[in-house]
């Protein structure tokens, strides 16, 4: 049997280590709860700046807070401008690396995501990133877009055929329709390649449950099946 003191030694290593673990865990959650925090105000600018490219008027920091506590945005005075961030609407060919290039719709899934160019981790942790090389939305060809399964992309794993996949623009929104899924290892590059008809293709890691740097890609490919050119906003007078 043990002693007394053997057993009360015992009692305190088993207290302090439950107050170690608790802040442990405090200090984790704290951290994923910063990640969240940062990526959803990164999104709601983002989201803020791309509406207002839509309408022709320009985004600022004020404007955007601004837009917390006015009841009507129609009573903004900003002047109508494209914002200069947009290098992908001023910019002929490849857009510049980390620039806006619209925001990504899955109705039935409620995805709602900005689309960043690139696909570094520092632009998948704020953004969903469009592939480099593969085609832009409203232009022939193949649209790849990447997203962590556990961030943006979380709810694909329940994406079905049929279901439509917009993608908004200052130059138009795109509708797309699901025609397929698969499974793929990274090495698989030929999902990116070119598409005789205008197409989008969703690249996520697999299996979404998996802990830890997942084995393999899943794969959504989708056709563009609608274009609606985008509408600006003209003052009188300007």
């Amino acid at each position: 049997m043990h002693s007394p003191a053997h057993e009360s030694r015992l009692r305190t290593f088993l207290q302090r280590g439950e107050y170690v673990l608790l802040i442990v865990g405090f200090l984790c959650l704290a951290v994923v709860g910063f990640q969240y925090a940062q990526s959803a105000i990164y999104q709601g600018f983002e989201n803020y700046q791309l509406d207002q490219t839509l309408k022709g008027r320009s985004a600022t920091v004020m404007g955007y807070l601004k837009s917390f506590v006015m009841e009507d945005s129609k009573e903004e005075t900003t002047p109508p401008a494209v914002a200069e961030s947009h290098e992908v609407e001023r910019v002929p060919g490849a857009p510049v690396d980390k620039s806006l290039l619209g925001r990504i719709e899955i109705p039935r899934l409620n995805v709602s995501a900005i689309i960043r160019e690139g696909v570094d981790s520092k632009t998948l942790s704020h953004a969903v990133g469009h592939v480099p090389s593969t085609a832009l939305p409203g232009r022939p060809g193949n649209v790849a877009i990447a997203a962590h399964r556990d961030t943006f992309f979380r709810p694909v794993r329940g994406i079905k055929k049929d279901d439509v996949i917009r993608v908004v623009t200052a130059a138009g929104t795109y509708d797309y329709k699901v025609e397929s899924m698969r499974i793929v290892w990274p090495s698989n590059v030929s999902v990116l390649k070119p598409t005789p008809e205008p197409s989008l293709t969703l690249v996520t890691c697999y299996p979404f449950n998996y802990i830890g740097s997942a084995p393999k890609r899943f794969i959504v490919r989708a056709r563009q099946v609608s274009t609606e050119a985008a509408a600006r906003e003209v003052k009188p007078g300007a």
